[in-house]
């Protein structure tokens, strides 16, 4: 006989809603103190062809802000 324990995660809430990165504003000032702005500027510049990330559509900023997350954290180690 299975014993089944279920254990509620509560209401599903897609990431686009509630995105893991931190605000576009906070991760600035985390890769500007890591010293990573050209970075920043560089992949802004040359893979996504805007100067400001809020001139990118909604998705194309949760997606360069999770790229820019993954790199601070890579270097931040």
């Amino acid at each position: 006989m299975h014993h089944t324990f279920h254990k509620s995660l509560g209401a599903y809430v897609p990431e686009h809603v509630t995105p893991a990165t931190m605000s576009s504003v906070k991760l600035k000032t985390a890769v500007d103190a890591a010293n990573l702005t050209e970075m920043w500027d560089m992949i802004l510049t040359l893979d996504y062809h805007v100067s400001n990330v809020n001139e990118l559509p909604h998705e194309r900023r949760d997606e360069f802000l999770n790229v820019m997350s993954l790199l601070l954290q890579a270097f931040d180690r």
